[in-house]
């Protein structure tokens, strides 16, 4: 190859054959691998590492190859552009979003300057698409318009995290998303401050196969909501609900929960300070395929419900008691012969039988 580099080469411009130092005929790359198939050319790029990275980046070698990665690109299926968060825009996202159609994941997580905008290209023109992420942002340049619009054009998504979206999203979107979306499985709403019983209600009723829900921090839910999942998610595995201090989440939830829901596998509640033993029973005993329970900061949890968790729950692997103050290691107290699969216990703050911090 000559001593030019890329940018210094015409866009789309043929670079041809050059003669290296020994004298012998080097052949361009770029014009070899357009001669591939756009299939074979994308699966070499899948192997390189990003493969949008590739397909764009090397475009400009050749019109030859440009032709051969716009092909190639209309077969992609997986798009990762968090690794370019900080510069992704509207404009990126609408690009890509018209070139390739096929899309069934698109990862923009973090990606702080796009808006509703470039949700609208991803809802218009990626039909396909099945997980999409665009939590992280932390921003307030996307509304409810924009899941009005990917819930009507990407009715097939199993997979939507929009953590972080704070204040921007209402209920207005989680409604649009319950009505467009029935195939969701995971759903990630945390630290969506806005969000209310109304939406998670619509959702419950409209995604009956979810599987995954995130709600923590979400500090608006209550009771009702909770009940309204279990009775139409039967096939939860993992419920998150941590809180901040919510008052609204109480014994009620985990009882639905424990009576609705007997695949569940991972349940974090902590910061419910209204949670009791009963509820924690009530669960231990009815989910035996509970792998992880979080309960920092129950204050009301005792022995009775460490009892019960221990002895129930054979799959138990990680067991999260900080600032339960009231569970102790009380003279004749033993821990029960069941959860021997546990290989993460946190005792934070619980207390020892004088009272000393542990």
């Amino acid at each position: 190859m000559s001593g030019e580099t890329p940018e210094e080469q015409e866009p789309c411009a043929d670079v041809g054959d050059d003669v290296g130092d020994d004298g012998q005929e080097v052949v361009d790359c770029s014009l070899v691998l357009a001669g591939f198939d756009p299939e074979l050319l994308l699966q070499l790029a899948e192997m390189l590492g990003n493969p949008l990275a590739l397909l764009v980046s090397k475009a400009h070698l050749s019109k030859a190859f440009c032709e051969a990665a716009r092909n190639a690109q209309g077969l992609l299926k997986h798009i990762d552009l968090c690794v370019w968060k900080r510069t992704v825009n509207d404009a990126v996202v609408a690009a890509v979003a018209s070139k390739c159609p096929q899309l069934s994941s698109l990862n923009l997580h973090g990606c702080k300057n796009i808006t509703d905008e470039a949700a609208k290209a991803v809802g218009s023109g990626c039909t396909q698409l099945t997980w999409l992420d665009l939590g992280g942002r932390h921003s307030h340049v996307i509304t409810d318009a924009a899941l009005v619009a990917l819930a009507s054009g990407c009715t097939q998504l199993t997979t939507l995290n929009m953590c972080g979206c704070w204040r921007e999203l209402t209920d207005a979107a989680l409604v649009a998303v319950a009505s467009g979306c029935p195939q969701l499985s995971s759903l990630d709403l945390s630290y969506s401050f806005n969000i209310t019983d109304q939406g998670v209600v619509a959702v419950a009723a409209g995604c009956p196969q979810l599987m995954t829900l995130n709600l923590g921090g979400c500090g608006n839910i209550t009771d009702v909501a909770v009940v309204a999942v279990a009775s139409g998610c039967k096939l939860l595995t993992a419920l998150n609900l941590t809180s901040s201090g919510n008052p609204y989440i109480t014994d009620v939830a985990l009882l639905a929960v424990a009576s609705k829901c007997p695949q569940l596998s991972s349940l974090n509640v902590a910061y419910c300070y209204h949670i009791t033993d009963a509820a924690v029973v009530a669960v231990a005993s009815a989910c035996a395929h509970l792998t992880s329970l979080d309960l920092r900061g129950c204050y009301h949890i005792t022995n009775v419900a460490v009892v019960a968790v221990a002895s129930e729950c054979d799959q138990l692997t990680m067991l999260d008691l900080g600032g339960c103050f009231k569970i102790t290691d009380e003279e004749g107290w033993r821990w029960p012969q069941g959860a021997r699969r546990l290989t993460a216990l946190r005792l934070l703050c619980a207390r020892a039988r004088r009272g000393e911090t542990q």
